[in-house]
């Protein structure tokens, strides 16, 4: 770990030795996907992909490995959620940062703290172009997250500021965990009702922070621009036009695997989803993921990318926050799966902690207090 953080520096300051790149590659999956390893994880050449044939879905050689499903959930609508849950997408992300105290004092009775760098936080803003995914098929969405650590496991952690790439290493360091904090689902062209069920799969699984209401988003690309744009509610969420980084010649283009995060990795949703400060999460859970994706890293340009706030209730947090971009990241292919919650426990695991809880009744202890 303490080799990967050297290596990590390296990076952000421009000094990374190619035979190193593994290690960048890293940093990069954590900080574009929320993960943070706990199984092996492999950096490897793209695999060839078959062309997609009229009915033929998640074709790529690496779902194979998610073929057999583990778990389903029939959702209240009476939709059944396969898990592993597949998503393959088109996706741009937006790092940038925030002023801690701003964001945290909306967040103050979490048991977690933002991770730091410099005197910011940092939020990654995503721009999602959903495919195919076992939720509904293709759909548009946005979310933002931050990342943190849990209070009284480890000290804040601050990192040094020394480039607008050093906020990566907020999602580099071993103890982060992605926070998620709200998002914005919507339909795509030709496929109604699949926001819906994303939204509701999405909040009753893993208690996701997706406003009930699907908004209205548009995703284009011209050339190597990329326009997107988000009202919900009628009142403008979010737009965004950038250039993408793939003909950057300062660009950073990374095949990233990673083949399972660690179970408590990904953070679904403010503690009890948020619901008693206007949040609308569900439930608070802690989850793995699966990645496999193509990252094309680029600094953010205002000479040519844009990305403007509107005042909607859902997505004014993030100008509260003062939230400003310094990285922009595209990826063409991107493949994640999302792992059942780790809280569910087996009935014998279940017996045998309630076996200690009353053990610790029988001994004076007031259930409350367990």
């Amino acid at each position: 770990r303490n080799l990967f953080a050297h290596i990590m520096w390296q990076f952000v300051q421009g000094q990374v030795p190619r035979p190193y790149l593994q290690f960048v590659n890293m940093a990069l999956s954590r900080a574009c996907c929320g993960l943070r390893a706990s199984r092996q994880v492999f950096v490897r050449g793209l695999s060839t992909t078959a062309p997609r044939l009229a009915g033929a879905r998640f074709t790529d050689p690496w779902w194979r490995n998610f073929d057999q499903p583990t778990h389903g959930f029939r959702d209240s609508a009476g939709f059944v959620n396969r898990l592993p849950l597949r998503l393959e997408s088109q996706e741009i992300l937006v790092h940038g940062t925030v002023d801690p105290a701003k964001m945290w004092a909306e967040y103050d009775d979490e048991a977690f703290e933002p991770i730091l760098v410099g005197d910011k936080a940092v939020v990654t803003v995503w721009f999602n172009k959903f495919l195919d995914t076992d939720c509904g098929g293709a759909y548009l969405e946005t979310w933002y997250n931050t990342y943190v650590t849990r209070k009284g496991k480890v000290k804040q952690i601050t990192l040094p500021f020394e480039s607008p790439f050093s906020i990566l290493g907020a999602a580099a360091v071993p103890e982060t965990q992605s926070f998620l904090q709200r998002v914005i689902c919507s339909d795509a062209p030709g496929n109604p009702g699949a926001a819906m069920k994303a939204i509701t799969g999405g909040r009753e699984i893993f208690g996701f922070p997706k406003h009930p209401v699907p908004g209205t988003i548009s995703f284009v690309q011209e050339g190597d621009k990329v326009t997107f744009g988000c009202s919900h509610e009628n009142t403008q969420a979010i737009s965004m036009t950038c250039i993408l980084p793939d003909k950057d010649p300062h660009a950073l283009t990374v095949p990233v695997e990673v083949m399972e995060g660690a179970p408590d990795s990904n953070i679904g949703s403010p503690r009890l989803g948020g619901t008693h400060k206007g949040h609308n999460g569900a439930h608070q859970s802690f989850y793995s993921c699966s990645v496999k994706c193509t990252q094309i890293v680029g600094a953010w340009n205002p000479e040519t990318d844009s990305l403007k706030l509107g005042d909607n209730p859902h997505y004014a947090p993030l100008s509260r926050w003062d939230f400003q971009p310094l990285v922009k990241v595209h990826s063409p292919d991107f493949k994640i799966c999302a792992h059942k919650p780790s809280g569910w426990i087996s009935g014998e695991e279940a017996g045998a902690e309630v076996k200690i809880h009353e053990e610790k009744i029988a001994s004076g202890v007031m259930a409350g207090a367990l």
